[in-house]
């Protein structure tokens, strides 16, 4: 998903008008974190403080000051190994990805 999507709020069906940020939904992979908000390619002249969300840890996570959702994407199993500099967020790759291949395995 571009930055363009990710924070234009969408536009309600029926008024065409934009919702809040607090029902925004983004879904982020693996390969986007560690996770900010707002990202680091979004420019703060006009957004709230950056902040880092622990997503790895939880599977989802909300921004305390916009209210975005963010979603982490299921690991793809056949997708290149990723590495992460946080020690954190490399552990918690590693046991999504064997659960994921052991969900994968038992159909």
């Amino acid at each position: 998903m571009d930055i363009g999507q990710r924070w234009q709020a969408p536009s309600d069906p029926v008024t065409g008008l934009r919702v809040s940020a607090s029902e925004t939904v983004c879904e982020v992979g693996w390969d986007e974190l560690p996770l900010t908000c707002p990202p680091h390619d979004s420019s703060l002249w006009n957004g709230h403080p950056r902040i880092y969300l622990p997503i790895h840890q939880t599977g989802r996570e909300r921004c305390p000051y916009c209210g975005t959702l963010y979603l982490l994407r299921e690991v793809q199993p056949d997708a290149a190994t990723l590495h992460f500099a946080d020690v954190g967020i490399e552990q918690c790759y590693a046991i999504a990805h064997e659960r994921r291949v052991r969900e994968l395995a038992q159909k």
